[in-house]
């Protein structure tokens, strides 16, 4: 007979007083506190392991309000909530020892495209290649280009603004967001974005949790636009977290959006979002350029930047006298086959 584990201590006895809780409220998805659930999505894209306390699959945005709801109860105020897309961040963004609530299972629908406006409106757990699929009979795709477009989600691109390359062209995700479906801690849902100054004072004398999160953000940068202006460098990809200096658009306009975009999952789930996309370029060019050192090719990177190419990617030595990269290389066609036999490349798209 094979001994089973019984004893609970008092964190994990509270965590599965969260997911009984959860069951007994109609949660419609699935509530994992097995330990192979839990392993699975104890490790990500980064080098580190940690175990969370359960695995949270909702199928839908009532299961998303459930789940906000209950964690503001306060017995349950010391509940760690983390979002998880595909695990691709390579910081261990996703990693919790808490409970780790995962769109990807069920929310992967992609809801509506306007080809004539260009825009769609899709799920949290939609993976940017799966979108891209279904716009490409349009003509259109969604930017910005990330090697991870296989597995990472419209959700996680959106809560560490993404960007990856071709940015210098196509900028961050935050770039291509219209509006955010978003649900907030004690379960209320809020679409946002781009506010009128009339729509924002209406919004801030609301008594809930919007309205005070509106509130808190308008004033913290009125009262620090110099510091603000000051401290955020001027790069077009430079942080992950709350982009205070953007919390205002080019027009002036007030944009919850901003701070979503960025902030890990730490201040709501984002269930579904409206994304600007773009035409698919009817051309594209790869310009291979040979330096015989790493410093000599970052000599020429300011230079490089003045022909506006959609991205440019140094590989070095190293790279190049991989196995596995001659033979992907050699894989990929004459042009890449040239940059393999190169000491050092800088390629142009």
């Amino acid at each position: 007979m094979i001994p089973r584990l019984a004893e609970l201590n008092p964190v994990q006895t509270l965590y599965m007083d969260f997911i009984d809780t959860l069951r007994h409220q109609g949660f419609e998805g699935d509530l994992n506190p097995d330990y192979a659930n839990r392993v699975v999505l104890a490790t990500d894209n980064s080098i580190y392991q940690i175990l969370p306390q359960g695995v949270l699959y909702p199928k839908k945005v009532s299961d998303l309000e459930k789940i906000a709801r209950l964690a503001d109860q306060p017995r349950f105020h010391s509940i760690v909530l983390s979002a998880r897309g595909g695990g691709t961040g390579t910081n261990g963004q996703s990693l919790t020892d808490g409970l780790i609530v995962d769109c990807s299972k069920y929310m992967n629908r992609i809801l509506e495209i306007n080809p004539h406006e260009r825009w769609v409106r899709v799920q949290a757990g939609v993976v940017k290649d799966q979108l891209n699929a279904a716009l490409k009979p349009y003509g259109l795709f969604f930017a910005p280009e990330l090697s991870t477009s296989n597995r990472a989600t419209i959700g996680g691109m959106i809560n560490t603004d993404a960007s990856g390359q071709g940015s210098v062209l196509y900028g961050k995700t935050r770039d291509h967001v219209l509006e955010l479906d978003s649900i907030w801690l004690g379960g209320e849902r809020w679409l946002s974005g781009a506010l009128s100054e009339e729509r924002l004072v209406e919004i801030k004398q609301q008594p809930d949790r919007i309205g005070e999160i509106h509130r808190e953000l308008d004033d913290l940068f009125q009262q620090n636009q110099v510091l603000i202006e000051s401290s955020f460098p001027k790069l077009n990809r430079c942080l992950t977290g709350y982009d205070l200096a953007h919390i205002r658009d080019e027009s002036g306009r007030f944009n919850l959006n901003s701070i979503l975009c960025g902030a890990e999952g730490s201040l709501a789930f984002i269930a579904e979002a409206k994304l600007n996309v773009l035409p698919i370029p009817k051309y594209a060019a790869l310009v291979n350029i040979k330096y015989t050192s790493f410093e000599s090719s970052l000599r020429d990177a300011k230079s490089l930047m003045d022909w506006q190419p959609t991205s440019i990617e140094t590989i070095d030595s190293k790279v190049l006298n991989l196995p596995w990269a001659i033979s992907s290389g050699i894989a990929c066609g004459p042009i890449f086959h040239n940059v393999m036999m190169n000491p050092l490349s800088v390629v142009l798209t």
